[in-house]
């Protein structure tokens, strides 16, 4: 779910925090694009080389670990995953042998061989059974490409039963339809969920053992620095704009410890697609954690039953606003994060030009990637990008002109490749295609689609001023 931004709103053009410089308060449903691209095969969790590898199981106690985790799956009523029929042994296998499985780039530097021994050997929420969320987390981390935001359908019975809860949302109760979510707003989420699998497995591994424990929630430890340079002032953040009660306080680490929860309603979704899901759906742990995330972005608004949420920052009932997104994205890399918007949109939703020049925007991406970090990119279609203009019958109107916006979408940019002429071809991940491969997109396709996209602070710093004032308040450069 992407936000499109409408201009006269104040706007602060300082760069103090990656959150609080970033409020905009309008957005488009999150849809599934209808253009393709060329489908590849690629699922390394390392896209560039990295060092300091860890492939060799060195003490005993992680020998017991992987040896409890084998028998696991070895006695599992599901030894191959149902996404593609590949033993989970020997995915673990691939794990260990590309040093996914002992990093420990997680918040409380737990190894990703923890975690999921934790998984394998302790008790999961509502008793789910621990080889199945032990096999779709090793699913996640072997492919993270084959994480999906697709609702799956609730059968007759199972309405039947959300519908005698005394507590039920009412406008569930008035408008059963609700339930049946065919095209969700949890792209944002999705993205991060895949990220995280992708780039820090060892905390992926963590969030799927902590909230699909009995705790049912994920604890973090991040510096106020992150959020904003005044210690109070990020308290504010976490408290008072997004609902996060930090548990610990400490003015001389300037520490924070808080946790995340999902919303009440995603137990009865985790409990549904464990009794049916159908292969493209999410599973119970993709339930869990999106709507961890949409939750937290949301203000603790969020219902996962029927994909809609409240809250302060965002009109729209649907996904997850520009600003939330990269709220979240600072507690997940517990760094200083900003949000590049680079497209100029009018009150009416009109694309009307770009804050700075292609070259900028493409050497943002590549710094980036360059830092074995990913991209997460909002972008939109108008009626003529669509090809909308291109139909029969086609009439030009102020609602249906050119460059109006029509749909907004996030995907991430994983990867990149340079052709013999220097043409960059950006590899993607898109958790709403229905495909479980990567794709590819020119850059001079997909730039110029791009709204927003969200950066580490050291990377897009000195263009930070000037392109938020070019897209708020100056011409801007209308060569992208």
């Amino acid at each position: 779910m992407i936000e499109t931004l409408k201009h006269g709103s104040n706007v602060n053009k300082t760069k103090q925090t990656s959150a609080v410089n970033t409020v905009k308060n309008h957005s488009t449903p999150c849809l599934s694009p209808s253009f393709g691209g060329k489908i590849i095969n690629f699922h390394s969790p390392f896209s560039k080389n990295e060092l300091g590898i860890n492939t060799k199981l060195s003490s005993q106690k992680d020998v017991e670990m992987y040896n409890a985790l084998t028998q696991v799956l070895a006695a599992s009523a599901e030894q191959t995953s149902p996404l593609d029929n590949i033993s989970r042994l020997k995915k673990l296998d691939t794990l260990l042998k590309n040093g996914t499985l002992l990093k420990n780039n997680s918040n409380d530097n737990s190894t990703t061989l923890e975690n999921l021994y934790k998984i394998s050997t302790e008790q999961r929420t509502l008793n789910f059974d621990n080889a199945k969320i032990l096999g779709q987390t090793i699913d996640a981390l072997y492919a993270p490409e084959t994480i999906t935001q697709v609702f799956g359908d609730i059968p007759p019975e199972e309405k039947a039963k959300i519908l005698q809860d005394p507590e039920l949302d009412p406008r569930i109760r008035q408008n059963p339809s609700l339930l049946d979510v065919t095209s969700s707003g949890t792209c944002v989420s999705a993205s991060f969920e895949s990220h995280l699998a992708r780039r820090h497995p060892a905390e992926f591994a963590r969030w799927a053992q902590e909230i699909t424990s009995p705790k049912e929630s994920i604890s973090f430890t991040v510096n106020a620095s992150a959020f904003n340079p005044s210690y109070l002032e990020a308290y504010n953040i976490l408290r008072n704009m997004f609902e996060i009660k930090p548990q610990s306080i400490d003015f001389n680490s300037k520490d924070f410890t808080f946790s995340l929860s999902p919303d009440k309603n995603a137990k009865i979704r985790a409990q549904i697609q464990n009794k049916h899901w159908d292969k493209g759906e999410r599973n119970i742990l993709d339930v869990f954690m999106q709507s961890t995330l949409m939750h937290a972005g949301s203000e603790q608004t969020y219902n996962t039953l029927i994909d809609k949420r409240e809250g302060k920052f965002n009109s729209n009932p649907e996904g997850l606003g520009e600003f939330e997104k990269i709220f979240l994205e600072t507690i997940i890399e517990g760094e200083e994060r900003l949000s590049m918007v680079y497209q100029k949109v009018d009150v009416n939703q009109n694309l009307v030009g770009w804050g700075c020049d292609f070259a900028t925007i493409q050497k943002h991406i590549i710094d980036t990637l360059n830092t074995n970090d990913d991209v997460i990119i909002g972008y939109v279609l108008t009626n003529e990008t669509s090809g909308d203009t291109m139909l029969p019958g086609y009439v030009n109107t102020p609602d249906n002109a050119p460059n109006k916006i029509i749909n907004g979408h996030e995907i991430t940019i994983v990867d990149y490749k340079q052709d013999k002429n220097g043409a960059i071809t950006f590899i993607c991940n898109d958790t709403d295609d229905g495909l479980d491969k990567l794709i590819e997109y020119p850059a001079d396709y997909l730039i110029p689609k791009i709204h927003h996209a969200g950066y580490a602070a050291r990377i897009v710093e000195a263009d930070y001023d000037r392109i938020t004032n070019a897209v708020y308040g100056g011409v801007g450069n209308n060569a992208a």
